[in-house]
């Protein structure tokens, strides 16, 4: 019984801790994801696309690049084709459905 009150105690005061002590976080912007694409292409996004597409050309690749370039940007510009209203306002895309 003791051992299983400590153990609720010590969750308890740890989930506070965790809530009370923790510092915001800020979002991402464009640049940052670009950057982590840029990052990790080489060590990790290049390396699994070759292992699972070992006969990928240079040109491929560089599209591939692209589309992670481009999976990250429209994501943080907030325009999701045929989305809700409420969650794609900003963009010139979405000022005729207004």
């Amino acid at each position: 019984m003791r051992s299983r009150l400590s153990h609720s105690v010590l969750v308890v005061t740890l989930v506070c801790a965790g809530l009370f002590l923790s510092r915001s976080a800020a979002a991402y912007s464009v640049l940052a994801h670009e950057a982590n694409i840029d990052a990790l292409w080489d060590p990790a996004i290049k390396a699994l696309l070759l292992a699972r597409f070992p006969a990928s050309t240079v040109e491929e690749l560089a599209e591939a690049r692209a589309y992670a370039y481009g999976g990250c940007v429209i994501q943080d510009l907030g325009y999701y084709p045929f989305g809700s209203s409420f969650f794609t306002t900003s963009g010139p895309a979405t000022s005729s459905t207004r």
